[in-house]
């Protein structure tokens, strides 16, 4: 009997013994975590829960910024925002989350030193960059924020070496060797795109359409009081081949940023490239007479500058071509014999050739998955572009829309050929 009360000590010792090993073995699987506890999505989604996605958002104040921060903060993200100036042109994006949601850090600059911005992305897990220029400034020239400040970015996101998700947006003809040779902001977009390609394999690049929303640039530099100063050539406005020769396929910006979005919580996004399109196709030249006939405007746009090929225009044309030219030479060239804040004030440098040159190029796709493999349902071009456009008339307030063309342009057939993924 002692001999048996011995052998079933011994077991259980051994046994307890084992299921103790095990325990331990269990509770340290459990504390060996890949993702903090921090970054658990809580709550039943919308603004007052918490996605799981903790960005910064360098760019925060621009255009596409708004939507962008607006898109994150309605489903729940902790967003960091760095902006230059003072906090009053931040307070907008605060009240677009819930309370604690949205941090602002005023008097920010891409010249800051390398501890200044690893600070402002220590505690994110996803990093989108929205910083770009179409013209030089006077503290800034092109080349520091198309190429140097998202090479230097990239290479601080590659150095935390916690798998942040790093999300750069870029221009959609970037990759055509045709738009870079005519425009050097596509060639810088370019650099750029390949260089953070190589620092920070997992980067995902966003190529967009020009987008399209209230207040935009690309819509709105048609009907721009400051362009009719190119009626002079005998057209208005001035385009390239009258704009017959340019498809385009602008895309809203709600839908770019709502993309934008949804590619932060994508489980397969990094490392990949995606491009936004709008879902019509048509001329520049349809577009134009559309946003015209919208805002109530004279639409005369006569082919007199020839084709974007030089070489296939006529000796009138080359004519007027070389006003043009001489236009936007004088827009960015330093007066002589004037000090410098007196010539910044009286020069208008609103436009640069390159921008202008780049509005004339053909949009073509590579097959990059886009806003349809992201669950995004693109808007219509006149489905909301007349607003934007008729609210630029004096007499549209208090109008009931009777007179606004609901019609868009004549739509086309991709010119690319090439088909888009089903990923």
């Amino acid at each position: 009997m002692r001999a048996l009360l011995k052998q079933r000590q011994f077991g259980l010792s051994k046994f307890s013994k084992r299921c103790t090993a095990q325990v331990v073995v269990a509770v340290s699987q459990r504390q060996e975590r890949h993702l903090h506890e921090s970054y658990i999505p809580k709550g039943h989604g919308g603004r007052s829960s918490f996605s799981g996605v903790v960005a910064t958002v360098f760019g925060c104040t621009g255009f596409v910024g708004h939507v962008v921060v607006n898109h994150l903060a309605a489903m729940g993200s902790n967003v960091m925002l760095p902006f230059r100036g003072t906090g009053e042109r931040g307070q907008r994006l605060k009240m677009m989350g819930d309370l604690g949601q949205c941090l602002l850090r005023e008097g920010f600059s891409i010249k800051q030193d390398d501890d200044t911005i690893r600070d402002l992305i220590e505690h994110s897990n996803c990093v989108i960059n929205l910083i770009g220029s179409r013209i030089p400034v006077n503290h800034y020239n092109m080349d520091e924020v198309n190429v140097e400040w998202p090479k230097r970015l990239a290479q601080l996101v590659a150095e935390k070496g916690d798998g942040t998700r790093f999300i750069h947006l870029t221009n959609l003809n970037c990759h055509q060797e045709e738009g870079r040779n005519v425009s050097n902001i596509l060639q810088q977009n370019y650099e750029a795109e390949r260089a953070i390609c190589e620092i920070y394999p997992a980067s995902t690049i966003v190529r967009s359409a020009n987008m399209h929303g209230f207040n935009d640039h690309y819509t709105h530099f048609f009907v721009d009081p400051r362009f009719s100063r190119f009626s002079y050539v005998g057209a208005y406005p001035v385009l390239y081949d009258g704009g017959h020769s340019t498809v385009v396929q602008p895309v809203s910006v709600s839908d770019a940023a709502e993309g934008i979005a949804r590619v932060t919580r994508h489980p397969d996004a990094m490392g990949h490239t995606f491009e936004f399109v709008g879902p019509d196709r048509f001329t520049l030249h349809d577009m134009c007479e559309y946003i015209f006939s919208a805002a109530r405007e004279e639409c005369h746009p006569y082919n007199t500058i020839g084709p974007l090929d030089r070489s296939k225009a006529k000796w009138h044309q080359q004519i007027f071509h070389k006003f043009l030219e001489i236009y936007f030479r004088r827009l960015f060239k330093p007066t002589p014999f004037l000090p410098r804040f007196l010539d910044l004030l009286l020069r208008d440098n609103w436009v640069n050739f390159d921008y202008y040159k780049q509005l004339h190029l053909t949009d073509r796709t590579t097959g990059a998955p886009g806003l349809h493999e992201l669950g995004v349902e693109p808007m219509v071009f006149e489905d909301k572009a007349f607003e934007y456009f008729a609210s630029l008339h004096e007499d549209f307030v208090g109008r009931s829309g009777e007179e606004i063309p609901k019609t868009g342009p004549e739509m086309k057939e991709p010119v690319h050929g090439v088909p888009r993924l089903t990923t």
